[in-house]
């Protein structure tokens, strides 16, 4: 059975892809989160071919670029990851100076949490979604 990452196509909904790397829009209780996932299964960054790794970091910039023009979060929280998830992927998390959390790290609510509704979703509107998709897809 492969991982949770590698059949993305299931679980998450696309918002950027190329050959080697997709980009997934993730948390609702992150306004903007995004997860850039390689396509390919590799548990660890030290398995990434060059190729694979500019490809990461190009569509990694690609997106956080576009969330900056669409959102104006006051900064931008990266985060590279293999740990629970073993398999090479990265989060894009911004961030407004208004977050309760703010300075501190993310916290995503724990299923029980989100069950309870202890925590608000941050959905982003039609219109930012437009926005963002336009500058990935029209703009180089």
């Amino acid at each position: 059975m492969k991982c949770k990452l590698c059949e993305w196509k299931k679980h998450y909904k696309k918002i950027y892809e190329d050959d080697l790397v997709v980009a997934v829009w993730d948390s609702p209780y992150v306004r903007g989160h995004v997860t850039v996932i390689l396509k390919r299964h590799a548990d660890n960054l030290t398995e990434l071919s060059l190729e694979e790794a500019t490809a990461m970091m190009n569509v990694w910039i690609k997106v956080g670029k576009a969330i900056e023009q669409t959102l104006h979060p006051s900064i931008i929280n990266w985060q590279i990851n293999c740990n629970w998830t073993r398999h090479v992927h990265g989060h894009i998390y911004p961030r407004w100076e208004s977050d309760p959390d703010w300075g501190e790290p993310i916290h995503l609510p724990t299923k029980e949490q989100a069950h309870n509704k202890e925590y608000v979703i941050k959905e982003l509107s039609p219109d930012d979604l437009l926005k963002i998709e336009d500058l990935l897809f029209h703009k180089n």
